[in-house]
């Protein structure tokens, strides 16, 4: 059998998650879920614990109000998003992925849920905002007129049959599906979300979207030395001179990349006493102080990064980081950035959450902003369209209906 149901549905769901979850933090389950979830790893994880499970439990629907058992032949009604009805089939794939994201997530298990009525209550709620973050794109396209053509249509129809022509027959697939609490109307109003969401991504803020900035705005911002700083920085972190003493991490150290040198170092560095950090600290600032003497003597800034610098990002990013006011760096790196003239370096500048860095400030040339504006420009909206989104989302309007509300204990739905 071809288990693929979760590597679909989820990567499918995510995009939905990603647009309305941005910058969100009382969102942190769904979002950090949905952005975290590839559809390739889930392909594999799935196919893996099909083999471990042999026959998959065919869970068998059922929602129980107040000790009795519903009548769900008709597919009741359980919430609405702002008038959109949320019948009980898809609430029910909704109310076990936020359950399987506790898990995988929190470590909360669904014995848990079932025994900790606050726990609950606070599930309850996460799957009705996993409803709002996921209608967003709903709410943006009626918003602005946006809608699916019928060919677009007609792809959704036979996504559906593409997906099930994957097993060896129409009963296995329906059965993998059930297995996985999904129905075909519910999965293709997944896929329809996800249509949907993509087509407002472009019309809305893809490039010359709706509320993107045109290049001819962006490259006027992005050479403004007020409003945009572009530099490369050595940074040495306060663990850099901790002693890895773990055997098995000492034998393969130095095969490791940058990143996971970082990691091995800050665990050795957090399994120190206070004392033993500040003498580690003592003796990575001796480097930065060295490394500092050496790129104001005039020594080349780039081999200085390679052999102080502690940062991958400047193994990835070899033109430096742009910097604006809103770039979700720490605030002293920041004010670094834009303390600078060009070709200027900066002292060390220390941050509590890092190290020290040392930055210097490159030029910002039209010709490579206009080169590159897709990129950058995507970096630049980005908090704009998180607070778009956001908040469209807390205006989306969540009406619970009785059958939801007497849901009482995880074990009501089944």
């Amino acid at each position: 059998m071809i288990k693929r149901f979760s590597a679909i549905l989820l990567s499918v769901l995510m995009a939905g998650t990603v647009l309305a979850s941005c910058g969100d933090s009382d969102s942190s389950a769904e979002g950090s879920a949905a952005e975290s979830t590839s559809a390739d790893s889930q392909v594999e994880e799935t196919n893996d614990s099909s083999a471990a499970e042999g026959e998959q439990e065919i869970p068998e629907p059922s929602l129980t109000n107040d000790g009795e058992k519903v009548d769900i032949s008709n597919d009741p009604v359980i919430l609405t998003a702002d008038g959109n009805d949320i019948d009980f089939d898809l609430f029910r794939y909704y109310y076990f992925y936020i359950a399987e994201i506790y898990n995988s997530y929190y470590g909360i298990t669904t014995d848990q849920l079932e025994s900790d009525a606050e726990q609950f209550a606070a599930f309850k709620t996460s799957v009705t905002k996993q409803f709002k973050n996921d209608y967003v794109a709903k709410a943006l396209a009626d918003q602005n007129g946006i809608e699916l053509t019928d060919d677009e249509k007609a792809e959704i129809d036979q996504a559906l049959v593409d997906f099930k022509a994957k097993y060896d027959s129409e009963e296995e697939a329906e059965k993998d599906m059930a297995a996985h609490y999904l129905t075909d109307e519910v999965y293709l109003s997944m896929i329809t979300m996800s249509k949907l969401y993509e087509k407002v991504d472009a019309e809305l803020f893809g490039e010359n979207g709706k509320f993107a900035t045109s290049k001819e705005d962006f490259i006027k911002i992005a050479t403004d030395k007020n409003k945009y700083s572009r530099v490369r920085h050595i940074l040495i972190p306060y663990s850099c001179k901790a002693e890895i003493t773990d055997e098995e991490t000492k034998k393969g150290y130095e095969d490791m990349s940058l990143s996971d040198k970082s990691n091995a170092k800050k665990t050795a560095y957090e399994a120190l006493s206070d004392d033993e950090k500040e003498k580690v600290k003592k003796e990575s600032k001796k480097a930065a102080e060295e490394a500092l003497k050496k790129a104001k003597d005039g020594e080349d800034f780039d081999e200085l990064i390679k052999e102080y610098g502690w940062d991958p990002g400047m193994e990835v990013n070899t033109d430096g980081y742009f910097v604006n006011e809103n770039t979700s760096f720490v605030q002293e790196f920041k004010d670094a950035c834009f303390d600078l003239d060009e070709g200027e370096i900066s002292d060390l500048v220390e941050s509590e959450s890092f190290g020290w860095f040392i930055v210097k400030r490159l030029p910002i040339e039209k010709e490579y902003v206009e080169e590159n504006y897709s990129k950058l420009v995507k970096e630049y909206d980005e908090p704009r369209f998180s607070e778009i989104t956001n908040e469209t989302a807390e205006k989306i309007e969540i009406t619970e209906s009785d059958y939801f509300k007497k849901i009482s204990k995880f074990s009501d739905v089944t």
